[in-house]
C-alpha cells in the first residue's frame, strides 16, 4: 500500500481506535519517507527539490526564534512558551522526519543543512527547557531527553 492510503486507513482509525490509527500514521511517515528516499536515489531533481524544502523548513524555524527574540517575551509567560513551542514543532519535523533521507547525489549541501538544523534545534531545547514546557522533548536525533 502506499502511503496515501495508509494515512486514509490511520484516518478512519482515529474515532474507533486511537493507538491503531497512531500506529497507522507512523507507519504512513515510513512509508512516505521511503518513497521519498527511493525517488531521491533515481532523480537528482527530486534531491535538489528536497534540498530547497529543507532549507525552506530552516528559514521558517529561524523566523519563528527572530520573531520571538525580537518580541523578547518573558522566559516563562505564555509568548515565549508559544514561540518556544512552535520554533521546536518546525525544527522537530526538520530533525525527526527530513533528516532520515540521505542525499545519493553526493552533494554536501544537505549534510551541511543538516548539521545547521541540529545547532537550531539544540538552541530551541535551551529555551523550551527555560520555559519549562512539560512536554516530552526530543533532542536533533530523536532520543529522549531526561
Amino acid at each position: 500500500m502506499d502511503w496515501k492510503g495508509t494515512i486514509d486507513e490511520a484516518m478512519q482509525l482515529e474515532t474507533e481506535d486511537i493507538i491503531a490509527a497512531h500506529r497507522k500514521y507512523e507507519e504512513g511517515v515510513n512509508t512516505a519517507l521511503s518513497q521519498a528516499q527511493e525517488q531521491i536515489e533515481n532523480a537528482p531533481e527530486v534531491a535538489s527539490a528536497m534540498e530547497a524544502l529543507y532549507g525552506a523548513l530552516i528559514a521558517y524555524s529561524q523566523t519563528v526564534v527572530l520573531r520571538m527574540r525580537a518580541e523578547e517575551p518573558e522566559v516563562g509567560g505564555v509568548d515565549h512558551a508559544f514561540r518556544v513551542g512552535q520554533a521546536y514543532g518546525v525544527s522537530c519535523v526538520l530533525n525527526h522526519l527530513v533528516d532520515r533521507l540521505t542525499d545519493t547525489t553526493g552533494s554536501t549541501h544537505l549534510a551541511a543543512l543538516d548539521d545547521f538544523s541540529d545547532s537550531i534545534h539544540n538552541e530551541i531545547l535551551i529555551g523550551a527547557n527555560a520555559a519549562g514546557l512539560t512536554v516530552e522533548l526530543l533532542d536533533a536525533k530523536a532520543k529522549m531527553i531526561d
